[in-house]
């Protein structure tokens, strides 16, 4: 078979955030070989234990000034890996800025014609740069979104409600490829790594675990929520209760607080397995939450926000407990502590309800569109209206 090229500007493998794990997964489970093109912090070239080959490019940088007046070496990189693969299909990876991959998509339409360009949206990017930039970075997305989409053959999104703002913004219905997860990774990790990892930072059937680095606003939003808010009152309720985050950056620090930092990709699963109960307080953003699924994976109970579980099409008091505010996530949380059976039973049906978002399952569903022109005609129809 074929070697799909997967094009990250950022670093996708070790996964160390929800992004990264997303691409890594969808270059895992890609039918045929995958090529997995990544900036990081050095030069490297090597395969997975999973098979993926992987292709590092010294280029990452906290300051986008920087990675701009990199960025037409880069790209001259990238085009030359993708071209020693003669990869067919060339899917640009959508959780960094879209004027990169913009570019890199002009880059392709002129170098490599024949190919097919597949952008994969983790989120409408334009909705992020308005909350969280200026006007003038707002618009600039806007516009570089826009033509991404105009110049790929083919385009996802994550969930109905992003296909719905891409709509509305750009005239573009794009296919549904809403993100998955390892299932068989996060439900039977290694038994000997969950003691560990329970040993190790002290977590229990009390301990709550959000995932996510602090940098990015709506994981700052649902930290500070939860910190501030959620644990001091629960505790006045559940005194033992405790509260792990994974990710860097979070300032907090309290006897109660397992403040862990980034888990070890190998160790991640197991980690989350040694947990009690998933929280997901996240009120802003799009996309959708790998965070609940993995922890229903994992077979443990969630309890968030419906805005965390958008796309998703979860069941309040079957899937997940939903809850909005303060009061309901310290009630839905004193419930799970002090009901074992009703933790079971919401164990026991997530564990059902995951299996849809396997990735195995999302990626056969959508690759007859990647492998085939049927859905062409209907996206330059789309266009030509926007």
């Amino acid at each position: 078979m074929s070697t799909t090229a997967i094009c990250c500007f950022y670093e996708a493998y070790p996964p160390a955030s929800g992004a990264a794990s997303v691409s890594y997964n969808l270059a895992k489970f890609f039918p045929g070989d995958s090529l997995l093109v990544q900036l990081g912090r050095r030069d490297q070239k090597f395969v997975t234990t999973d098979g993926v080959h992987i292709v590092t490019l010294a280029g990452a940088t906290e300051s986008r000034r920087e990675r701009l007046t990199r960025l037409p070496r880069l790209i001259r990189r990238m085009l030359a890996e993708i071209a020693k693969a003669n990869s067919p299909v060339i899917i640009l990876e959508g959780a960094s800025w879209a004027i990169y991959h913009w570019l890199l998509s002009l880059r392709l339409r002129r170098t490599a014609p024949q190919r097919k360009i597949i952008y994969h949206s983790h989120n409408v990017e334009y909705l992020l740069r308005v909350q969280r930039h200026g006007q003038a970075v707002a618009r600039f997305t806007l516009w570089a979104e826009g033509r991404l989409l105009r110049q790929a053959d083919l385009a996802t999104a994550v969930s109905e409600v992003d296909r719905d703002h891409f709509a509305r913004l750009y005239g573009v219905r794009p296919v549904l490829l809403p993100n998955g997860v390892d299932v068989e990774r996060f439900a039977h990790p290694d038994l000997d790594a969950v003691n560990r990892m329970k040993n190790l930072y002290r977590l229990d059937r009390q301990t709550l675990v959000f995932s996510g680095f602090y940098a990015y606003p709506p994981n700052r939003e649902a930290i500070d929520f939860l910190v501030r808010s959620v644990m001091p009152a629960l505790r006045k309720r559940c005194p033992f209760a405790t509260l792990a985050l994974t990710g860097e950056g979070v300032p907090y620090q309290e006897p109660w607080i397992r403040n862990v930092g980034s888990i070890e990709y190998r160790d991640f699963a197991a980690f989350i397995k040694g947990c009690g109960i998933a929280v997901a307080p996240i009120f802003t953003g799009s996309g959708t939450r790998l965070k609940i699924l993995e922890a229903m994976a994992a077979g443990i109970p969630v309890v968030a926000t419906q805005k965390a579980a958008e796309g998703l099409s979860l069941i309040h008091g079957e899937d997940v407990l939903f809850a909005r505010d303060t009061l309901e996530f310290v009630n839905s949380l004193t419930r799970l502590l002090d009901n074992p059976e009703l933790a079971a039973a919401l164990r026991d049906r997530a564990r059902l309800t995951v299996a849809q978002f396997s990735w195995k399952r999302l990626i056969r569903d959508v690759e007859p569109s990647i492998f085939t022109n049927e859905l062409k005609p209907q996206l330059e129809a789309a266009l030509a209206h926007a």
